[in-house]
């Protein structure tokens, strides 16, 4: 019981940060698709989309980078690696997206075949394609945070990027 509890508590910590990021990044395209859909206001269903998106594509993540083929250009430049993993994200969140649309139309015409004839037409392409292009670009934003955090370490980053915490004495004073 205790090793099954450490090991969901590592999973936990370990799709925390993705999940936070991406619930961001959802809670941002619902309110661009609402804005889009000439709607002015985020409603509880985009914020509980929001929070499905993010756990599906922060868990995703973590899977793809187990993956042999996310650490192809692992002993390479930082560049290239960083460049192939945004491709392979972009590639499943492509997939991703594609399954969001086919879903409710699988259960609108009753079967994956019939659905897939109406696929085509019934998607907004526009839509579709602003809201891969805000994903791929966050994307590779995370890409590029995780592959310096893997090389600097965790304490570095943070500290880069949000300074030193300073530690007062009782006898020192502020500057």
């Amino acid at each position: 019981m205790r090793k099954t509890l450490k090991f969901l508590k590592k999973e936990f910590l370990e799709m925390l940060p993705p999940t936070i990021f991406f619930f961001v990044v959802f809670s941002i395209l619902a309110f661009i698709r609402s804005l889009m859909n000439e709607e002015y206001g985020i409603t509880i269903a985009s914020s509980g989309g929001a929070i499905i998106g993010a756990l599906i594509l922060g868990k995703s993540i973590l899977i793809a980078d187990a993956l042999p083929l996310f650490k192809l250009f692992r002993k390479r430049r930082l560049i290239y690696n960083v460049a192939w993993r945004i491709l392979l994200y972009a590639a499943v969140v492509l997939f991703f997206q594609l399954l969001e649309g086919l879903i409710p139309l699988i259960s609108e015409y009753g079967g994956f075949t019939t659905a897939s004839e109406h696929f085509i037409e019934e998607v907004k392409w526009n839509h579709f394609w602003i809201t891969h292009i805000v994903l791929v670009v966050f994307l590779a934003f995370y890409s590029f945070a995780t592959a310096l955090i893997g090389v600097m370490g965790r304490d570095r980053f943070l500290e880069i990027f949000f300074g030193r915490k300073r530690h007062l004495s009782p006898r020192s004073s502020p500057s």
